[in-house]
């Protein structure tokens, strides 16, 4: 099953997974994407509402495309994927 945008959900990868594989702790990304820690742990657990700004600086600070990064709440990309067929 794909995404919206084509991409397969299984290559599509929440801010929070992407935070822990590059190493760094919610402090640092916050400071490198210029928000505060309190806007940045909020988009953790929601990232719909992301600037496309921010998107862009996200997609700098990863270096991954935004059609590659769920933007959303994570229990919609958990029951998206939970109901994907095998």
């Amino acid at each position: 099953m794909n995404s919206e945008n084509g991409v397969p959900f299984y290559l599509i990868q929440t801010i929070y997974s992407l935070r822990l594989k590059s190493g760094m702790n919610p402090s640092e990304l916050a400071n490198k994407i210029g928000v505060t820690l309190e806007e940045y742990e909020g988009w953790e657990r929601d990232s719909s509402d992301i600037s496309y700004e921010h998107i862009l600086k996200l997609e700098e600070v990863f270096q991954i495309p935004s059609r590659y990064i769920f933007f959303g709440s994570d229990i919609t990309l958990y029951n998206t994927q939970r109901n994907e067929p095998k």
